[in-house]
């Protein structure tokens, strides 16, 4: 037991000085873009009923943006969890400056009338609500790390 709390104080102090000695060489561009990410858990990881209905609204959406170049790209990803029964789908789209976000949530509440009518909107919400678990959104900056010129 000694050996192992010896080894893990040892890993902590040696991760104190390794990211400072790495990070050395490399600098910091935080004018990247803005990403949008929705996290979505789902009731049963294996229905792909989810992404059905994601494709119905979410994603349409998010693809005539790209296409009217509001945003700069979107994407979704599938994650598990320790057990492959357990995951969540990933929502991303990026653009430039938040200006361009708050554009892109303005031309989705009008694309979204053009799309499909309030019912049909609220009939595919209550679908969605059956199969996931947990929603959240988060919007991260961007940062890129440039290797620095000696």
């Amino acid at each position: 037991m000694k050996s192992v709390r010896r080894f893990v104080f040892l890993a902590c102090v040696i991760s104190l000085f390794v990211p400072s000695v790495m990070a050395a060489d490399f600098e910091a561009d935080t004018d990247g873009a803005w990403i949008n990410v929705d996290v979505i858990d789902l009731v049963d990881y294996g229905d792909a009923t989810y992404l059905d209905y994601l494709g119905q609204g979410y994603v349409a959406m998010l693809d005539v943006l790209k296409n009217e170049g509001t945003i700069i790209d979107y994407g979704v990803m599938m994650k598990v969890f320790f057990d492959e029964n357990e995951g969540s789908v990933i929502v991303w789209w990026s653009v430039e400056s938040m200006a361009d976000w708050e554009k892109a949530g303005n031309r989705m509440g009008e694309i979204s009338a053009e799309m499909k009518t309030a019912e049909e909107w609220q009939d595919l919400w209550s679908k969605l609500e059956k199969v996931r678990k947990i929603r959240s959104s988060t919007l991260y900056r961007s940062v890129n790390w440039n290797k620095i010129e000696e």
